[in-house]
């Protein structure tokens, strides 16, 4: 496959650290950008990274909840709004969600339909033909699993429902009772997670599971100069920082309790986390 050279585009893009105290400009401005610049095709692929803020709309008209939809993904809300009654033109999971949504029996009937939700959109998300995209969202997919699980067992909570379980590594995660789940030499980051964990400092430790993220975002390109899996990490890296320049140690540790207090309360994981397959 012939691939897309964006040399105007790369060349263009300023260097950035994870401990940036400011931003020449943000994720908005580099999406209109890209979509002036990118092939339809490459443009389509960098979508992708969007889905989510379409979800939670999604999601959210479906339950019927008053409150402001987000214009920051592919679809605008009114748009989204109206093919809830003719989904053809939405992407293929949300048409899934949609009529198991409505249906008498649903697809995964023990999940919640916001993790449902989250469960379809992996699992799609995870047959991209990029071969860049399938690895970060499988990166993403097994960082969160594990992260899950660890925080779970160090915490005392049950965690064996809540392992999404959209590829192997999930179920090995979640049937393991060793410490290092037993997947360290096949996966050496876990080691690195091992530690993040023990970190006392919760935003030290937030601030260490996005570098791991940024490290993984640089392998994946070591060989990629000029295409458009650079500008796509570049925007994942972007939008690492904006998050991080509107956190404080207050609220980073108001967002923990808060995630903590949802764990021993209900035995269904908060959005962060996402869950398990849930068919019967």
């Amino acid at each position: 496959m012939i691939r897309n050279n964006y040399y105007y585009l790369v060349a263009g893009l300023p260097e950035i650290i994870l401990e940036q105290g400011k931003l020449q400009f943000g994720t908005d401005q580099l999406r209109e950008e890209l979509k002036q610049g990118l092939s339809p095709g490459d443009f389509r692929l960098f979508e992708m990274l969007l889905l989510p803020e379409d979800n939670s709309n999604l999601l959210s008209l479906l339950q019927k909840e008053d409150r402001p939809r987000s214009a920051k993904g592919i679809y605008p809300p009114e748009m989204l709004a109206a093919a809830i009654r003719e989904p053809g033109a939405l992407m293929n999971y949300m048409q899934l969600f949609i009529g198991s949504f409505y249906a008498e029996n649903r697809l995964y009937p023990n999940l919640s339909p916001q993790n449902e939700l989250t469960l379809l959109y992996f699992k799609e998300m995870l047959e991209v033909k990029n071969n860049f995209m399938r690895s970060w969202f499988g990166f993403e997919l097994n960082l969160r699993n594990v992260l899950l699980v660890l925080s779970a067992k160090k915490n005392g909570l049950p965690y064996e429902n809540h392992v999404i379980a959209a590829n192997a590594l999930a179920e090995s995660i979640r049937r393991s009772s060793a410490r290092d789940l037993g997947l360290t030499q096949e996966w050496p980051w876990i080691d690195r997670v091992l530690q993040i964990v023990e970190i006392q400092d919760l935003l030290a430790r937030e601030k260490a599971i996005d570098q791991l993220r940024w490290n993984f975002l640089d392998e994946m390109n070591t060989f990629n100069y000029f295409t458009v899996e650079v500008l796509i990490a570049f925007y994942i890296k972007l939008g690492i920082i904006e998050r991080w320049l509107q956190l404080d140690p207050a609220t980073g540790e108001e967002l923990f309790r808060s995630m903590l207090g949802s764990l021993q309360n209900s035995y269904e994981f908060p959005n962060e986390f996402n869950i398990k397959d849930g068919r019967k």
